[in-house]
């Protein structure tokens, strides 16, 4: 059952590794006047942030499905439809959100200032970006609830979230410790992907919400026969 969940949560896990604002918000730390320390912090606290969230939802739905095994095929396609939906309408949203051909996206206001940022702030921005953020927080929901209602005990339930924080965040850990030397190349390859993460964000995204709204629609409609 571990194994199993593991297989089921790496897909999610790969959709926020690849969400562009926080990998884009750790390079303009990284190309700050206090690169390493701000970008330390953020990716710690990042890590933090999504296991915090995974583990809150996976306890949330802990324990829902193990008393009926008609309720508990139920609500596991149930749940494979809602987020299907979710993440569907998160890509049709991101598509209308691209900008016109020709149109260069606009840098948001707080990466644009994130210079400025000190340890605190830097913690602050991936605390949002780990819990709150409308991009990562319904991947995360999700995990959670695939851990949660897996009728795993506790001991593997922190284990499989503390996995999938640890790979969820590896956008960020990645170019962290790349960065980390500090070299003309690698700070050169940094600002030229961090300038292609915003202007692609939408685009990233809307692809990687169709992907994962496909997966959740096959586990749905897999329980049919579970």
């Amino acid at each position: 059952m571990f194994w199993q969940v593991l297989g089921d949560i790496l897909p999610l896990a790969f959709g926020i590794i690849i969400s562009p604002m926080p990998i884009a918000a750790v390079i303009a730390l990284l190309l700050g006047p206090k690169g390493r320390v701000n970008a330390v912090a953020f990716t710690l606290a990042f890590l933090v942030a999504t296991f915090a969230v995974t583990l809150a939802f996976a306890s949330g739905t802990k324990g829902t499905t193990q008393s009926d095994s008609f309720f508990a095929q139920l609500f596991h396609i149930v749940l494979g439809f809602a987020f299907a939906a979710l993440f569907f309408f998160l890509a049709y949203r991101s598509w209308r959100r691209r900008p016109k051909k020709g149109v260069r996206s606009a840098e948001p206001k707080w990466l644009a200032a994130i210079d400025s940022f000190g340890v605190v702030k830097a913690i602050g921005l991936a605390l949002l970006l780990g819990t709150v953020n409308l991009k990562n927080l319904p991947i995360e929901i999700a995990a959670g609830a695939t851990i949660g209602t897996a009728g795993m005990e506790w001991p593997l339930v922190f284990i499989a979230v503390l996995v999938f924080a640890v790979i969820a965040s590896l956008g960020v850990i990645v170019p962290t410790l790349v960065g980390a030397s500090g070299s003309p190349t690698v700070t050169g390859f940094l600002r030229s992907s961090k300038n292609s993460l915003i202007a692609h964000n939408n685009v990233i995204l809307a692809v990687l919400f169709v992907i994962l709204g496909v997966l959740q629609l096959g586990k749905a409609i897999g329980s049919f026969g579970g």
